[in-house]
């Protein structure tokens, strides 16, 4: 390979951040679309932003940037599993988000300490529902994770 072509090749860390936040942003719009579609109140912005703001009002801003720099840091750790996962890109990026799903959701467990579920401005997560309406976001996210990165990082 000449020394050319290898500078049109983004660094991993670059297309993971970039990706990442591509895949946040994909993450947002569709869980703007199943709150309106379930109407269960599973709004992850709510959940991440409430236990750090005292307003209320403010946590889905709050939760915006928790979110944004989460799908950041997820990406990067996709960074370094990538290439053990099966699958072409896409697939690979579902799987990895799905498993991430699936292993911190039992956290919800602990939805009784979380403010916003206490006074109710969220409805439960550890319900059933409320985790299928989980996977369809995530799998949004891992797909355009895995898409983008792979876009990013092919030589």
């Amino acid at each position: 390979m000449d020394q050319h072509s290898d500078q049109n090749v983004m660094s991993k860390p670059v297309a993971a951040t970039i990706s990442g936040l591509a895949a946040g942003v994909a993450f947002l719009l569709i869980l703007e679309v199943d709150l309106r579609l379930t109407g269960r109140n599973v709004d992850d912005l709510i959940l991440l932003g409430r236990p750090v703001v005292k307003n209320p009002e403010h946590a889905r801003r709050a939760g915006v940037a928790i979110h944004m720099v989460n799908s950041v840091a997820l990406a990067q750790l996709y960074r370094l599993v990538e290439g053990r996962l099966p699958g072409n890109p896409v697939v690979k990026g579902i799987v990895f988000a799905n498993v991430e799903n699936l292993l911190l959701y039992p956290v919800t467990m602990l939805e009784e300490l979380h403010p916003a579920v206490r006074d109710g401005q969220v409805d439960r997560y550890f319900t059933w529902p409320a985790f299928w309406q989980s996977v369809p976001r995530h799998v949004v996210y891992g797909a355009v994770l895995g898409g983008l990165y792979a876009r990013l990082t092919k030589r």
